[in-house]
């Protein structure tokens, strides 16, 4: 094997871009060039689409973090509430005695179902529907991050228009 002769390189290099310049100018389909242009509108727009938290207004986040700060107080005054009432439920229920043995599974299910039952009825309607819209929208929130976070390979291309 020869050595390279930097001189010999540059040369063919010279020869090859004017050989190269010399070609006429390829043009692509029309059709190639409207699909492509329609796949980086796309992508650009599903990258928009797919914009995290991080890059939402500093107002918008400020809200967030407001919105579940203020969710701790409600659910502490929620606890709180109920405390006692959940003390007198269980009281009132044989579900200690039956979970003990573990041969009276129906009995169990069925104090715990009127325990649910007691609950439901001590529990005020509107906080019931209010903890409901509230743990739908944390699932809701979480399920998208989740989304987010497992499948970063969305198309994130930025488009630059021809």
């Amino acid at each position: 094997m020869k050595p390279r002769d930097p001189l010999h390189e540059q040369r063919l290099e010279r020869l090859t871009h004017q050989a190269l310049r010399q070609l006429p100018p390829c043009h692509a389909p029309a059709s190639l060039e409207a699909r492509v242009l329609s796949e980086i509108e796309r992508r650009a727009g599903a990258a928009q689409r797919g914009v995290g938290i991080a890059r939402w207004p500093a107002a918008a986040r400020t809200l967030l973090i407001a919105a579940c700060a203020l969710c701790v107080p409600l659910v502490w005054m929620l606890v709180a509430q109920l405390r006692g009432h959940v003390a007198h439920a269980l009281a009132g229920s044989s579900v200690g005695h039956v979970v003990q043995g573990v041969s009276g599974t129906s009995h169990a299910l069925l104090s715990l179902g009127e325990l649910a039952a007691r609950l439901a009825h001590l529990i005020p309607q509107d906080w019931l529907l209010g903890g409901l819209f509230i743990v739908s929208a944390i699932y809701a929130v979480l399920i998208a991050l989740g989304y987010l976070l497992l499948y970063p390979s969305l198309p994130h291309s930025k488009a630059h228009t021809v």
